[in-house]
């Protein structure tokens, strides 16, 4: 299921509804990749942290890319490198505003 089906279901396929939730997580996702990429690169508990959120909101919208990194993310300890994991997670972010945007725009108004 994509995030269209997903979200439409969560709807009951109100569209306008959908279109309101779909605005909402594209800025959620881009509100959350700046978070991201402020938090200093070694600060393990601040990027659990965000990782964490974003999880959740992934998850319900089926972002497989994101919620992934984010898992990534959250097992990863103080000692590794998160560097690889932010700039993934970051990237999966991306994709999935421009998914989102792609969505909203074939969307009716």
């Amino acid at each position: 299921m994509n995030t269209i089906d997903q979200l439409q279901a969560l709807t009951g396929g109100n569209r306008a509804l959908t279109r309101r939730l779909l605005e909402e997580v594209l800025r959620s996702c881009t509100d959350d990749g700046q978070q991201l990429l402020a938090i200093a690169h070694d600060d393990h508990p601040r990027m659990v942290d965000i990782a964490h959120k974003i999880h959740g909101a992934a998850r319900i919208v089926q972002a497989r890319a994101v919620y992934e990194a984010c898992e990534a993310l959250e097992a990863s300890t103080a000692q590794d490198d998160l560097e690889p994991l932010r700039e993934a997670l970051h990237l999966a972010l991306t994709q999935l505003q421009a998914e989102l945007g792609q969505t909203l725009a074939e969307l009716d108004p």
